[in-house]
């Protein structure tokens, strides 16, 4: 299985998702484009055109995290294989813009979300 991140989450506390936009945009120059029609992003991280990840409001026990996804081929199989090596599944799968993901913590604490794309009408 090919593992690229193909996509990024930032979790912010509600109070401190226009603080992190500003901070990332002023550190790095990240252009970051706020985004009230994408379910629960709260700013959209672009390069030229294409955002590459998000800013989501999140409840503060699980904010201040960069949440990786990784393009799986079974999302399913990706799951058990994530739990039979000692990590957990944090959030059940959930549908997104592009794709279904589910969100697993990795034996050390680390999340990551093992993420399928929508099937496209090609």
């Amino acid at each position: 299985m090919s593992a690229p991140f193909v996509w990024y989450d930032l979790t912010a506390a509600p109070a401190d998702a226009d603080r992190a936009r500003e901070f990332y945009a002023k550190l790095f120059g990240w252009p970051i484009a706020p985004d009230s029609n994408a379910g629960p992003y709260n700013g959209l991280m672009m390069d030229g055109q294409q955002p590459w990840a998000a800013v989501v409001e999140a409840p503060n026990a699980s904010a201040g995290h960069w949440v990786p996804y990784v393009k799986v081929d079974d999302l399913e199989q990706a799951t058990a294989s994530a739990t039979s090596l000692g990590g957990t599944v944090v959030a059940d799968a959930t549908d997104g813009p592009a794709g279904t993901a589910v969100l697993v913590a990795d034996p050390a604490g680390a999340l990551v979300a093992l993420w399928v794309p929508f099937p496209t009408d090609s």
